[in-house]
């Protein structure tokens, strides 16, 4: 009797202490003021499955997490001297102006890659041709033959005597081989994880991943853009299997921008602080206007959201989007589906498989309201697109690292560069009519079946 007493308590007990713990999380849960639907989602799952729900939610909760509030600085790009694009009148300057971003630019120049084979050729001769400093961060990196031939590459600048960081994201990067960076290190080059996965003290962060995708050398030359350091992506070879992404070279003032938002996210990492090169800021030669806008928990406030919602309301003649995922939240949903009653030519293109199952069902109901209200909706079958671009008339172009979905906008460490002098403008726009000749309609009419399974997937969506 005495031991059914005892488990009894014991029981009771533990019953109590969950519901405390239940009560706390849903508090804490209520305070990040997150959307609606975001929101009821994550109530109703830690309510009605708090087996399910609570470690989901303390695996996957965080947005702006104070943790990464008290410890990383807030990125602020505003400029160390006045610049030649001051007064600039983009879409947005204002807006992303409130934000802390610094103005736009003028003097940058451009260059983007047709291909991978261009970006990995690019890279190599960036890589070789540092004389000073090399910083480099991506998302994914793996010891397969691309991944190998940059940190031969690396290591050899390092032996001699520049300074090469190496940042790679806690569980993006888990592929790549420890011995290669171990060899890295001891050619005399640093490398280091964001976030570790590993951490205990760090689990509560696993959902916030960087990202980004930044290489600058020498504190004048950037490359960035979509592309992580794999062979799906770059390569010295053609490769049929190659993903279609969106890279670029830039030299010019907005490498400053960059160079800043490496040095937050390494010092983060590593705490170690970076000096800034003395010429960062200078003005170049060329015409290119560029901004830089940086998104994550880092950031104060959602600017890039913030700039493409701005971008779709004032759009008059153009919204193109090139996206690998497309899974945005309702009001950018219903921005676009204005801009197409308006007689905006929207179109957006992804690939007919993203290899993600459970993104490529949620996308279905955004993809059929954008095409019933008008847009155009492209599948590009040739392969998988990974690329990250949208031109907004002939004003304004993106590309970066940002996928058009929620956690992107939301979630992740982003960063995308903003282009508005006419240049820059057609050679995003150009990349984009290169896969208009492998595409075919989507968006349209589905069964009943489908329709279900991608309306549960929908329902999903604020917890993607």
């Amino acid at each position: 009797m005495s031991t059914f007493l005892t488990h009894g308590a014991t029981f009771l007990l533990a019953s109590v202490l969950a519901v405390v713990f239940m009560i706390a999380v849903l508090g804490a849960l209520l305070r990040q003021r997150r959307s609606p639907g975001a929101t009821i989602a994550w109530v109703m799952l830690i309510v009605l499955m708090p087996p399910v729900g609570l470690p989901l939610y303390l695996l996957f909760s965080g947005r702006k997490l104070r943790t990464i509030s008290a410890t990383k600085a807030k990125i602020q790009l505003k400029p160390d001297a006045p610049r030649a694009g001051d007064g600039w009148p983009p879409i947005g300057e204002r807006l992303l102006g409130a934000y802390g971003l610094a103005p736009p630019a003028i003097g940058n120049a451009i260059q983007f890659h047709g291909n991978g084979e261009e970006a990995f050729a690019d890279l190599i001769r960036l890589i070789d041709g540092a004389r000073q400093s090399i910083s480099i961060q991506t998302y994914e990196m793996s010891n397969d033959d691309a991944g190998k031939v940059i940190v031969e590459h690396l290591a050899a600048a390092a032996k001699k005597g520049v300074k090469v960081r190496l940042l790679l994201d806690g569980l993006g990067a888990l592929g790549m081989s420890l011995l290669a960076l171990w060899k890295l290190r001891r050619a005399g080059a640093q490398a280091a994880f964001f976030l570790p996965v590993w951490r205990i003290n760090l689990i509560a962060r696993s959902n916030l991943r960087n990202h980004r995708k930044i290489a600058v050398f020498d504190d004048a030359r950037v490359f960035a853009g979509g592309r992580n350091l794999t062979t799906s992506y770059l390569g010295p070879q053609p490769d049929p299997k190659r993903w279609r992404d969106l890279t670029f070279v830039l030299e010019g003032p907005s490498v400053s921008d960059f160079a800043k938002i490496f040095r937050y996210d390494w010092e983060f990492a590593t705490k170690e602080q970076i000096e800034p090169a003395p010429q960062l800021g200078r003005a170049g030669n060329s015409s290119a206007a560029a901004q830089v806008v940086a998104e994550g928990p880092d950031v104060e406030g959602d600017p890039l959201y913030a700039a493409i919602m701005s971008a779709l309301y004032l759009a008059e003649k153009r919204v193109w989007i090139v996206t690998p995922y497309f899974v945005p939240d309702t009001a950018m949903s219903q921005a676009l589906a204005v801009a197409a009653k308006r007689g905006v030519d929207v179109r957006i293109t992804v690939p007919a498989k993203s290899g993600q199952w459970v993104t490529d069902l949620a996308r279905g109901p955004y993809l059929r309201d954008a095409r019933e209200a008008g847009a155009k909706v492209m599948l590009f079958t040739a392969g998988m697109v990974h690329g990250k671009a949208v031109v907004i008339d002939d004003r304004m172009a993106m590309a970066g690292s940002a996928n058009f979905d929620s956690r992107s906008m939301f979630l992740n460490f982003e960063v995308m560069c903003l282009m508005y002098s006419p240049a820059e403008i057609q050679a995003v726009a150009a990349w984009m009519e290169t896969l208009s000749a492998s595409v075919e309609e989507g968006g349209k009419p589905v069964s009943g079946f489908r329709d279900t399974v991608e309306s549960v997937a929908f329902l999903l969506t604020p917890l993607l």
